[in-house]
């Protein structure tokens, strides 16, 4: 039987029946402000709070800005950052401080899988995976690195959130066009107008190991994260 990591959500935990499977890599994909950041964190804090530790790799926003972004919902708990429960690290600092140079691919890798030991994390999140390999120039470098990293995170026996930035409204949940199909699962989040208002919508596009809707639902971020409606439910059809 496929073991679950529970994702805080409780809709999306019903989707999958119980949650991300565990050791996989999944692609979360979408655009500015859609809410991977906020999910991706309580993914981790879920985690943390049960005992297993977390790991945010940033190559996007510095520490500081990730926690103060954080701060208002009810999931966070400073004293998991504080316990090292949950580190949020600086990815581009740490290369610097290692010499490794954010172009080498398999620096990079093993970067991240030193990390990952020396935390001890069970759940980790990039953030994000696009930004991570426009460092790398060419198409094949890139494949090679994300099926090398994903079979790495798997040995590692973690299980990884990786954040695709897509542009707005777009249909696609990569910026090259394979990564979604190297990774274990792929969810997505966009953007819709409905009546003058821009809404959010999430959908589950594939878990391997996991029979799931593939419905869209109007994702809401409130005080205590991120609450997820099926579109009929929420008055759109």
């Amino acid at each position: 039987m496929i073991q679950k990591a529970q994702t805080g959500i409780q809709a999306l935990d019903d989707m999958l029946k119980g949650g991300i499977p565990r050791r996989r890599s999944i692609i979360l994909a979408g655009g500015c402000g859609t809410g991977k950041t906020i999910l991706s964190e309580q993914f981790l804090f879920t985690g943390a709070k049960n005992g297993e530790v977390g790991l945010y790799l940033s190559l996007t926003e510095p520490k500081d800005k990730i926690l103060e972004d954080l701060m208002e919902f009810s999931f966070y708990d400073q004293r998991l950052i504080d316990s090292g429960k949950l580190p949020i690290i600086d990815i581009s600092y740490d290369a610097r401080l290692h010499g490794v140079g954010l172009s080498s691919a398999d620096g990079m890798c093993g970067l991240i899988a030193k990390i990952i030991q020396e935390t001890k994390a069970k759940r980790v999140v990039i953030d994000s995976l696009t930004a991570m390999v426009a460092n790398l120039g060419d198409v094949e470098r890139i494949r090679g690195f994300i099926y090398d990293l994903g079979r790495q995170l798997r040995a590692l026996d973690c299980t990884t959130i990786m954040i695709s930035e897509t542009e707005p409204q777009s249909l696609k949940y990569s910026v090259y066009g394979f990564e979604e199909f190297i990774a274990d699962g792929v969810m997505m989040i966009t953007d819709f107008e409905r009546k003058g208002e821009l809404l959010r919508a999430f959908q589950v596009i594939k878990m391997r190991g996991v029979k799931h809707s593939r419905n869209k639902y109007v994702l809401e971020i409130l005080e205590d994260g991120i609450h997820l409606i099926p579109l009929f439910k929420a008055g759109i059809e």
